[in-house]
């Protein structure tokens, strides 16, 4: 996993977008850096840097969100409050750039659970004895 910053290119400009900009001081809350490889997947996905950036605080909220706040004497951490600015962040840059509720499946395969003896893929519809409406229908290669 590689790690670049150089804000002429977009994974630059994504890794200024969500502050990972030094190496070894990441945003995630272990402190390491997204590699550029991951930043590269989102951008795929999100079509623009500006929508990455977006998408990649939806990462951080997510990641942020599974921490504790902790208090010990008169010391305390809202951990979970980082996860609340990168998720308002999230939004106002999906209401300025657009993007988000996107889904994909690869590779998915109907199983029928109640046949061993039939192959996925010969498996038509799902009507019978637990009603109709499932269509297995086989992805063009």
């Amino acid at each position: 996993m590689t790690w670049t910053y150089r804000t002429g290119t977009d994974i630059g400009k994504v890794r200024l977008g969500i502050g990972d900009d030094t190496e070894d001081s990441g945003v995630r809350p272990d402190g390491t850096n997204f590699s550029d490889e991951e930043i590269q997947v989102i951008l795929d996905a999100e079509g623009s840097w500006q929508r990455a950036v977006a998408g990649l605080c939806e990462v951080l909220a997510v990641q942020w969100a599974r921490l504790v706040n902790l208090a010990v004497g008169p010391r305390r951490e809202d951990l979970s409050r980082v996860s609340e600015a990168y998720a308002e962040q999230a939004a106002r840059l999906r209401a300025q750039y657009g993007g988000g509720a996107r889904g994909f499946a690869v590779g998915v395969t109907r199983v029928d659970g109640w046949s061993d003896d039939e192959p996925s893929d010969s498996l038509d519809d799902a009507s019978g004895e637990y009603g109709s409406g499932f269509e297995y229908v086989r992805p063009e290669v």
